[in-house]
């Protein structure tokens, strides 16, 4: 019994050490480089700009837009399968949201993309291509 609480303990102290653990370049394969993503929107089409690049050997996203031109940085960089996905929390004209932008392969440099706002309230999918 104690060996069993022992081992809890301990993965409970090691479990923001493995959830706060970066994507290696490597593993983010052809995801590497710049992006152009057009989203479909209630209000017309979305644009943004996605540069996925490497940062002291983990992967960094750059994401920005028109209505949002300061670059908003994105370190929460994962794989899911063969998903790409970035978390970020951003801000819109004072109101606070999560994101998370999902990038699945279709086909050679294009990928289809879903941008997440807070867990669902609001959802855009799309595409991408590598420029």
């Amino acid at each position: 019994m104690a060996r069993l609480i022992g081992t809890l303990a301990l993965a409970l102290v090691l479990s923001p050490l493995v959830a706060s653990a970066q994507l290696a370049p490597a593993a983010a394969g052809s995801f590497m480089g710049t992006w152009a993503l057009t989203l479909d929107g209630p209000q017309g089409t979305f644009e943004q700009s996605l540069i996925l690049k490497d940062e002291a050997g983990a992967v960094v996203g750059e994401v920005s837009n028109e209505m949002q031109p300061e670059t908003q940085k994105v370190t929460d960089v994962t794989k899911d399968g063969e998903n790409l996905v970035l978390k970020f929390a951003g801000n819109f004209q004072g109101n606070p949201f999560d994101a998370v932008i999902t990038m699945t392969p279709d086909g050679t440099d294009k990928v289809k993309v879903v941008f997440d706002i807070n867990a669902g309230m609001f959802s855009m999918n799309g595409t991408g291509v590598k420029k």
